[in-house]
C-alpha cells in the first residue's frame, strides 16, 4: 500500500488530500500492512470454543458470529471476498494453527483452508510428517495443496523471529503479498535462506546465500522430528528418507529424470535446505503429474519478502499503539511483511492504525433503518477517497464526501435482514462492518425500549452482563463497569478492567467478577477488590485472578469459577477465601463455568465436563438427557419457577441448547433450535422475571417463553434491542428487562 494517494480522514482532523507512505505515517516502517485475526470461536476468556484456533489473514475484522458457527460457516465467512481489506476478488484467508497429529482428518475435512503452520516457533520438525501426510490426501482427493506456513506466534518480541516466511513478490504491495500466499509463491523457513527457485522441463533448482545441504524430498518422505541426524538417499517413503541429497551446496537441482521412481508415483517433489539438522528452509510442494510436467506455484522474478503469519500485540481494548512497535520490531528483523494476529475474543481484540491508509468505518448513523423507506446513510471513519462505493445486502451505492464522513443513500427496497456494511477505496482497499446494517421487518417497532453506547456514556460497547441492585443498574464490559444511576451512566471509581459477570448479594450489594479479581461495593460506595489468593501460597497455577459467572448458595458463601481452569473460588460469610480444586477439595473439575442456588438451598455448579449438584459437602453428577449427552459444558444455570434449574448446555459447534431440570436433577424439559424458537444452540444467559417469563439470550437474537406457554422472538430485525448478539439479562425493579449486548446497553419497559 506504499506510494499511493490517499485520502486521510481523521475523526478530529481535517480532510485533506495528500501523498503517504508507510514510513511518513508510521514513523519509520517501511512494511506491509499486514492485519488478521486468531480465532477460536469464543467471545471472550472462558467461553467454549471450536476446537482447532484458526488464523484468518488479511480479514477486515473479527468474525461477530464465530462462537456460534460451525467451523466450515466461519471459513466459509473468512473467504467472503467482503471480508478482505485487500479488494482484489477472492476472500481472506484461513490456516490451520499450530497443529497436531490427531488433527489430520479435522485438516482435511475442512473445505477452504488455505494452508497449515508447519515452521513454528523455531522448529521446523515436528510437523513435518503431518504435512507430508496432508500433501499426499491432497494430491490423492484431487485438491488444492495446503501450504506450509512459518511464524513465531509470539506474544514478545523478545522470543521472535525463529520461523517465518519468505514470498516473491513482483511488486511491493499488499495486493501482491496475498496472491504469494494464496498460490504458494513462499518458502518457510528457521533461518536458512533461499535467493532463487526456478522450474525449468523436468528439473527444479534452487540457489542459496549461503553453503547448505539440499534435500529432494517425493511424496511420503519428511524429516524425522525425533532423530534429525542423517538423512538415508531411497525412494522409499518413511522419516529421514529422500530422493536426492546435495551437501555444502550454494546451487542446487533435481530432475525427475533421476528420481527412479515414475512420475505418476511422486505426487510432488519438496526442498528442505539445512544448514544443520534442526535449522531448515522448506519449499511449497511442487506438483508432479503422471506425463512428468511439474507445477510450479513461484514466480519467476521478484522480490523475496520476510514476514510472520501469526503473532500477537496483545493490546487492551482503545489500544492501538503497541501494533507500531510491533511492525518496527520485526523489521529491525529484516521482516516487512508480518501479520498482528490478535484474537477474535474482545479481550485483545483485531487492531488496526489510523495511519495503515486502509478505508476503516468508526460510525454508522443510523445504523438501523425499517424497510420500503429510502434513507440518507453517514458513515464516519477514516482514509476514505475520492470515488469510494459503499454495498449493503450486495447492493453497490454510490458516496459522497461529506466533510469527514461519506453519505450513502440507501434505497428503499434493500431487503430486511443484518447486513454487512462494506466502503472500498478505488485503490483496491475497503473495510467492512460485519452485521453493521439492519433493514428492520415491516411492522418492527421500537415502542418501548432504549439503547445506550459508549456516546452515552457506557464505558465500553462490549457487554457481557448486567445486574440490578436496588434501583440502580450495573453493566460489566470487556472495558470496565458501567452503573445506571438516576437517569445516567456513571464510571468513575468502578472497576475499569475487563469485567465477565454482575451478581448482588443477599445484603443486596453488587459483585462483580473480571480479569483482576472479583469486587465488591462497600456500603460506603467504596469498591474493594478481592483476590482468591489471599491466605495461599500463590503459585503460577493459582494466581490468576481472572473470574468469571459468580453465584451466591443459602448460607451466603460466593462461588466464582476461574476463566484459566484455576478452580472454584469460595468466600465464606466472615469474609475469608477458600479455592477448591481437584486436589484440594475434590471438584470435579478445575474449570468451573456457572454456580446457581435452587430454591431448596442446594447449590448446582455446571463446568466445562458436566453438571453437579452439592449435597452434603459431595459432588453429586447431574445426567443430560441423551439428545444433548455430547454437551457437556455448562454455559449458564438459572433457578426455574418450580424449585429446579434452567442450564444452558453446548459441545461442538452446532450442537446445544436448554435443560429444563427438577429440584431432583432429572431432565424434564430440552429445548433446541430443531424443536423450539430458540435462535441458536448457544444460549448466552436466562432469566426467569417476577411473573413467571423465561428469557433466553444468544448471539443470534432473544428468545421469550411466556408464563402462558407463548413463545415470542426479540431481534434487532423486529424491537429496538440494540445488537442480535446478547450476552446479559437482568430484569430490574420496575420490571423492565435489560440487555448487555455486543453493541451496547438495551432496556425494554413493557
Amino acid at each position: 500500500m506504499t506510494n499511493r494517494r490517499l485520502i486521510v480522514i481523521m475523526l478530529a482532523g481535517v480532510l485533506s488530500a495528500l501523498p503517504c507512505t508507510q514510513s511518513a505515517a508510521q514513523e519509520g516502517y517501511t512494511g506491509l500492512v499486514c492485519r488478521g485475526v486468531e480465532e477460536s470461536g469464543r467471545l471472550y476468556i472462558g467461553q467454549p470454543g471450536f476446537g482447532p484456533h484458526l488464523v484468518s489473514l488479511f480479514v477486515t475484522g473479527a468474525n461477530p458470529l464465530s462462537a456460534t458457527q460451525t467451523l466450515p460457516e466461519h471459513v466459509a465467512w473468512v473467504n467472503d471476498p467482503l471480508h478482505s481489506y485487500v479488494a482484489d476478488g477472492t476472500g481472506a484467508m484461513v490456516i490451520w494453527a499450530h497443529p497436531s497429529d490427531g488433527q489430520f482428518d479435522g485438516i482435511m475435512a475442512l473445505e477452504g483452508l488455505t494452508g497449515i503452520e508447519v515452521n513454528y516457533a523455531g522448529d521446523a520438525l515436528a510437523r513435518e510428517a503431518l504435512w507430508d501426510r496432508v500433501l499426499t490426501a491432497c494430491v490423492d482427493q484431487g485438491r488444492p495443496f495446503l501450504w506450509g506456513f512459518g511464524d513465531d506466534d509470539t506474544h514478545s518480541s523478545e522470543r521472535a523471529n525463529l520461523s517465518w516466511f519468505a514470498a516473491r513478490l513482483p511488486e511491493f504491495s499488499e495486493h501482491a503479498l496475498k496472491q504469494a500466499l494464496r498460490s504458494g509463491s513462499f518458502y518457510i523457513s528457521n533461518g536458512p535462506l533461499i535467493d532463487d527457485i526456478q522450474v525449468e522441463g523436468d528439473a527444479i533448482s534452487l540457489a542459496l546465500p549461503q553453503e547448505a545441504e539440499v534435500l529432494w524430498l517425493r511424496a511420503g518422505q519428511h524429516l524425522s522430528k525425533d532423530d534429525p541426524g542423517p538423512i538415508n538417499v531411497t525412494t522409499e517413503a518413511g522419516a529421514g528418507n529422500c530422493l536426492r541429497r546435495e551437501e555444502g551446496v550454494t546451487q542446487a537441482r533435481f530432475s525427475l529424470a533421476d528420481a527412479g521412481v515414475p512420475a505418476g508415483e511422486l505426487k510432488f517433489i519438496r526442498a528442505v535446505v539445512r544448514t544443520d539438522p534442526t535449522h531448515v528452509a522448506q519449499t511449497q510442494p511442487f506438483r508432479v503429474s503422471a506425463d512428468g510436467a511439474i507445477a510450479n506455484p513461484y514466480a519467476d522474478a521478484g522480490e523475496w519478502v520476510r514476514g510472520q503469519s501469526h503473532n500477537h500485540i496483545d493490546p487492551g481494548p482503545r489500544n492501538r499503539t503497541g501494533i507500531i512497535r510491533y511492525r518496527l520490531d520485526y523489521q529491525e528483523f529484516g521482516q516487512l511483511a508480518s501479520f498482528s494476529t490478535d484474537y477474535s475474543y474482545w479481550e485483545s481484540p483485531y487492531q488496526w492504525h489510523p495511519d495503515d491508509g486502509t478505508p476503516q468505518i468508526e460510525a454508522i448513523r443510523p445504523d438501523r433503518v425499517p424497510q420500503g423507506e429510502p434513507v440518507e446513510v453517514t458513515v464516519s471513519g477514516v482514509n476514505f477517497a475520492p470515488g469510494a462505493e459503499a454495498m449493503i445486502a450486495g447492493r453497490t451505492l454510490a458516496t459522497e464526501a461529506a466533510g469527514e464522513d461519506l453519505t450513502v443513500l440507501v434505497p428503499a427496497d434493500l431487503p430486511a435482514g443484518i447486513h454487512d456494511l462494506t466502503v472500498t477505496n478505488p485503490d483496491g482497499f475497503r473495510d467492512t462492518v460485519a452485521q453493521g446494517f439492519t433493514v428492520q421487518e415491516p411492522g418492527a417497532t421500537s415502542h418501548g425500549w432504549q439503547h445506550w453506547t459508549p456516546a452515552d456514556g457506557l464505558p465500553y460497547d462490549r457487554a457481557i452482563a448486567v445486574a440490578a441492585a436496588g434501583d440502580d443498574i450495573y453493566v460489566a464490559t470487556i472495558g470496565g463497569v458501567g452503573r445506571w444511576h438516576d437517569g445516567a451512566w456513571q464510571t468513575e471509581g468502578l472497576p475499569s478492567s475487563s469485567t465477565y459477570h454482575a451478581v448482588v448479594g443477599p445484603d443486596g450489594r453488587p459483585w462483580l467478577s473480571g480479569s483482576g479479581g472479583i469486587f465488591s461495593m462497600d456500603p460506603d460506595g467504596t469498591w474493594t477488590t478481592h483476590k482468591v489468593g489471599q491466605g495461599e501460597k500463590l503459585t503460577p497455577q493459582t494466581s490468576m485472578e481472572r473470574w468469571g459467572r459468580l453465584g451466591f448458595d443459602a448460607e451466603g458463601r460466593l462461588w466464582a469459577g476461574n476463566r484459566w481452569g484455576r478452580g472454584i473460588g469460595v468466600r465464606h460469610p466472615d469474609g475469608t477465601w477458600e479455592r477448591i480444586t481437584t486436589t484440594a477439595g475434590g471438584a470435579p473439575s478445575n474449570s468451573p463455568s456457572a454456580p446457581a442456588c435452587a430454591a431448596d438451598g442446594t447449590l448446582w455448579l455446571g463446568f466445562a465436563n458436566g453438571l453437579y449438584r452439592r449435597i452434603g459437602g459431595e459432588w453429586q453428577p447431574v445426567q443430560p438427557p441423551d439428545e444433548l449427552a455430547d454437551c457437556r459444558f455448562m454455559i449458564v444455570l438459572t433457578p426455574s419457577a418450580d424449585g429446579g434449574m434452567w442450564a444452558a448446555v453446548t459441545g461442538n459447534p452446532g450442537s446445544g441448547g436448554v435443560i429444563r431440570f427438577d429440584a431432583d436433577g432429572n431432565a424434564v424439559e430440552t429445548l433446541t433450535p430443531q424443536n423450539s424458537p430458540l435462535p441458536s444452540t448457544r444460549v448466552r444467559d436466562i432469566l426467569v422475571t417476577s411473573t413467571g417469563d423465561v428469557w433466553f439470550a444468544s448471539d443470534m437474537g432473544v428468545a421469550r417463553l411466556g408464563a402462558d406457554g407463548k413463545w415470542q422472538s426479540v431481534t434487532s430485525l423486529t424491537t429496538g434491542l440494540g445488537c442480535n448478539i446478547v450476552l446479559g439479562l437482568a430484569e430490574a425493579s420496575d420490571g423492565s428487562i435489560w440487555f448487555a449486548t455486543a453493541r451496547g446497553v438495551s432496556r425494554y419497559t413493557p
